[in-house]
């Protein structure tokens, strides 16, 4: 069973109520993302926090979390009262669109690890459920938020699988939003099935550049690159 709580080396992320609990893909994300000279950051669908939280560190931005699951909002909003960025990052218990419609404004830096399974299994823990499937953060509502809220130079970053990651930029492409940039994450070193994509969008249409990164190299331990990524949040790295 996952722990009740994942400490950082600035910051600590309890999960005891969250459905869906702190992951290595979710950390890469959290790593990955570029801020420059970022000022306002929207996170969408935040769980626990963890990006929100992840971000904070390593900018000066203001940054918005907003999570629709009451028991999972409970974790983000404690997540975030412990912090020591607490005094810049806000936090609600909000469904998206009625957040903005009832807060309209706009952001250079938008994110989400969003649910990505469409009419698959259902899990036993509804949290979960609702952490993992489409229910309430659809491609089609996502995509949508990220036209209304970005700012015209802004970045978009999403994490999904492959076939989740083809799907949405499909669709958001029908609404001016592209794709910018890749980062195909496979679990270990000389494996060919992309385990995540990772994708930079804006508004802006331009030549997409693609990178990888593996988790773990040939011998099963964590890749230099994921050692240099995550080394300022691991405790033991």
């Amino acid at each position: 069973m996952p722990n009740d709580y994942f400490q950082f080396k600035q910051f600590k992320v309890n999960q005891a109520r969250c459905g869906m609990k702190v992951t290595t893909e979710a950390c890469l994300f959290g790593a990955t993302i570029e801020l420059y000279k970022c000022q306002n950051i929207l996170d969408i669908g935040s769980g626990t926090g963890l990006l929100g939280l992840m971000l904070a560190q390593r900018s000066s931005a203001k940054v918005t979390c907003i999570e629709i699951e009451q028991a999972a909002s409970s974790d983000m909003l404690n997540n975030i009262k412990e912090s020591p960025w607490s005094d810049r990052i806000n936090g609600y218990q909000y469904d998206i669109k009625d957040f903005l419609v009832q807060n309209p404004r706009m952001y250079d830096t938008i994110v989400s690890n969003p649910p990505f399974y469409y009419g698959h299994f259902q899990t036993v823990d509804p949290q979960r459920q609702q952490a993992l499937h489409q229910s309430s953060l659809n491609v089609k509502v996502l995509a949508k938020t990220v036209k209304n809220a970005l700012t015209p130079l802004g970045q978009f970053w999403v994490i999904y699988p492959f076939y989740e990651s083809q799907f949405f930029s499909l669709h958001a492409e029908g609404l001016g939003i592209y794709r910018q940039s890749i980062i195909n994450v496979y679990n270990r070193e000389g494996q060919n099935k992309i385990f995540r994509q990772i994708s930079c969008f804006g508004k802006k249409s331009k030549h997409c550049t693609i990178k990888e990164i593996n988790i773990r190299n040939d011998k099963g331990d964590y890749s230099q690159d994921f050692i240099s990524l995550l080394s300022p949040y691991y405790l033991h790295l």
